[in-house]
This record gives structure tokens, C-alpha cells and sequence, in this order.
């Protein structure tokens, strides 16, 4: 797959991209990032993932080497023709072969650009299948979007062995979550309910949109801590991220959700949604 990365300004191949073996995002999974998708060939709703990325670096006491309008400029002069998918990831940088923060004093901006494979249109229309991972959530960072990945990393791992197209993570006392790179919905009664901060989620993007829009629709939200067993209670299940949108939940662990097909709630905010990216692509 072609692919094009800039580092720190410099655009390169992925053969002819580098960084030091002593950067700190490599040894210690000391950085922050944002995925970001294009849509008509525009990075869409860059200011609310350069504000979620503001407050991951600031979290780990990690300074932004450039702008916001530097970034931007960055991210377009990268972007492949077609609709891309991109990885804004920025590191503490070369150090000492320490933990130390105050070693690395040079960040490093790398942007990570591929064109972006749009999901097969059976799973908008089928709905997936998830698992229920036995990988935990830690919830200690949950809310910075981090280069240390490794629950993830492991709950990919799983959902693959199991043959799922993603698992949902619980928190350590087993309440639901979110998945692994995305945000998880329940629907009962008309009713959106979805994990809350407090279940140590990643508050995504999509996730904002969808909530919003699901309000305007005249929809209750409800946000907070539900255990794993209410799953067997609803009526649909979805999941959003920023590469897949609206996705429905058919099946999980094996079990239908209700008739085991995409609910008339998934469906209309999917509609929504797909919608709302026209008027969403001016923001910025």
C-alpha cells in the first residue's frame, strides 16, 4: 500500500523514513497521537482531534513543537490524492536510556499517511460480530490518547484469535468500557446509554458527533456505568470510530443482539451522520 510519511517537515518514503533508536516514543511509549481520516480530500474535524491532542500532551507534560495552523499545513502537504487515512504522532524525543522526561528535549512530529480502505458495506448492512475481551481496560490513562498501546495491542490479538471483527474491554471491576479503537452504544427502549468518562474511555470524536446528533434526533442519552450483563437486555449495539463511523453490532460472544440484524436507531444515526460530514467537512 503506497504510504507517505513526514518527520519533523521532511517528507519521505516509509523505506527512507527514520528516527533515533534512543526516541523516547520508541523505548518507552512516550508519546501522544491522533488517527484522522479525509473526506473530499480534507482532514475532517482536525480542530477537535488538535484539542484532544493539546490535552493528551499536556497530561504528560509534553510540549507541542508546532502550531495548529503549522500542523494543518503539515497534514494537507502530506495527504496522498483520494481519501487518506492519517496518524498524527508526536514523541518526546532522543534521550538517555532513562525514563527521565527532562533527557529528551528536541519532540519529534511524524505524520503517517495511507489511503484509507473504506469498511466492506456488508458490515453496515450484516452488523459485526465482538467479544468480550480478557484484556482489561487501565483506565490510570485512559483519556490520553498515548503511544502506549499494549492493551490494545493484546485485545486485537484476541479479537482476531476469536475470530471478532473487535472486542469490547471492561474495566478492571468488570463494567463496560469501550473496544479497542473505538467507542461501544447500547440501545433499550429508544434509548441511547453509552460508557461514561468514568468508565475510563477514550472520549472519541465520532462519539461527540453521534451523541449530538442522537439529541437533536430527539434521543435519550444516557452516559455512564453499565455492567457487561446489560448487554442482554438491549435492543441494538453499535460502534463508532473515526474510520468506520456508524458501525452495527449484530452478534456478541456468539449471542444475536435481538433479531441479530443492524436496529432502526444504528441505521438512522449511521444516515445522520453521513450526513452531518457535509455540513462538519467546513469547520475547518
Amino acid at each position: 500500500m503506497p504510504s507517505r510519511i513526514n518527520i519533523n517537515g521532511l517528507i519521505t518514503t516509509p523505506e527512507e523514513a527514520k528516527i533515533s533508536v534512543l526516541d523516547h516514543g520508541l523505548l518507552f511509549g512516550d508519546s501522544v497521537y491522533e488517527t484522522l481520516r479525509t473526506y473530499a480530500g480534507k482532514p475532517f474535524l482536525f480542530s477537535r482531534h488538535y484539542a484532544r491532542l493539546e490535552h493528551s500532551a499536556a497530561a504528560i507534560h509534553l510540549k507541542l513543537p508546532w502550531t495548529k495552523s503549522r500542523t494543518l499545513e503539515e497534514i494537507r502537504r502530506t495527504c496522498l490524492p483520494g481519501e487518506c487515512r492519517i496518524r498524527l504522532l508526536i514523541t518526546r524525543g532522543a534521550g538517555d536510556l532513562s525514563a527521565d522526561i527532562e533527557t529528551s528535549v528536541d519532540p519529534a512530529v511524524i505524520i503517517i499517511v495511507v489511503p484509507l480502505v473504506a469498511p466492506p458495506e456488508r458490515i453496515y448492512t450484516d452488523g459485526v460480530e465482538v467479544v468480550i475481551s480478557s484484556v482489561r481496560r487501565d483506565s490510570w490513562f485512559a483519556e490520553i490518547k498515548s503511544g502506549s498501546l499494549i492493551h490494545q495491542v493484546m485485545a486485537r490479538h484476541d479479537a482476531n484469535s476469536r475470530g471478532a471483527y473487535e472486542a469490547i474491554l471492561l474495566t478492571a471491576d468488570g463494567k463496560l468500557s469501550d473496544g479497542i479503537t473505538s467507542n461501544i452504544y447500547m440501545v433499550r427502549d429508544a434509548k441511547v446509554l453509552t460508557p461514561s468518562h468514568d468508565a475510563g474511555i477514550v472520549e472519541g470524536i465520532t462519539r461527540g458527533v453521534v451523541l449530538s446528533l442522537a439529541r437533536e434526533m430527539g434521543l435519550q442519552v444516557l452516559e455512564g456505568i453499565f455492567d457487561a450483563s446489560e448487554i442482554g437486555r438491549v435492543d441494538e449495539m453499535f460502534l463508532t470510530s473515526t474510520t468506520r463511523e456508524v458501525v452495527p453490532i449484530a452478534r456478541v460472544d456468539g449471542t444475536a443482539i435481538a433479531s441479530g440484524k443492524p436496529g432502526p436507531v444504528t441505521l438512522m444515526l449511521l444516515k445522520a451522520y453521513r450526513s452531518a460530514v457535509e455540513r462538519l467537512i467546513t469547520e475547518d
